[in-house]
């Protein structure tokens, strides 16, 4: 009898199935990853429906003690007292120019479905509620300096 070359079948049918198994994963995650592209895309241009008015700012206050302030801090600034038990560190709401990169709805967004380690909160808080905290955290970061943003970088020299 010839021997036969390469695998046996067996081996070979492991082999397709499990080569079959991460094309699958991968296309599902790669999925996955542009659909969360596009929603964030999407996110960015919503318009903010919660007017900023004392109640709904009052309400914010209250959604954020009560479910953001233990990372990002009373303050805003991501020094709450869990923050160091954290992965990844909190978002600083007081950073001005990256507050205010941001749009509403990607703030929105971002409540809305979280990321490791912030959880979401779509199954949590109402969409009124997240744009409550939305209104709110905005009050953390002051409007950028416009001559500070003007200002040439330090070049080091005395």
């Amino acid at each position: 009898m010839m021997p036969t070359r390469g695998n046996p079948p067996k081996k070979r049918t492991f082999h397709l199935v499990a080569l079959s198994a991460i094309l699958l994963l991968a296309g599902i995650a790669l999925s996955f990853g542009i659909n969360n592209w596009l929603a964030e895309r999407r996110a960015k241009k919503m318009p903010n429906p919660v007017p900023s008015t004392e109640e709904n700012l009052e309400a914010g206050a209250k959604l954020y003690s009560d479910h953001c302030v233990q990372c990002h801090g009373v303050k805003g600034d991501g020094k709450g007292q869990k923050a160091a038990q954290l992965s990844v560190e909190p978002g600083n709401l007081t950073d001005s120019k990256t507050m205010h990169q941001s749009t509403d709805g990607e703030l929105f967004w971002r409540i809305t479905v979280g990321r490791n380690p912030m959880p979401a909160y779509e199954d949590k808080l109402t969409p009124t509620q997240r744009w409550q905290v939305v209104d709110y955290i905005r009050g953390f970061a002051k409007a950028p300096d416009a001559a500070a943003a003007h200002e040439p970088a330090a070049s080091g020299r005395p």
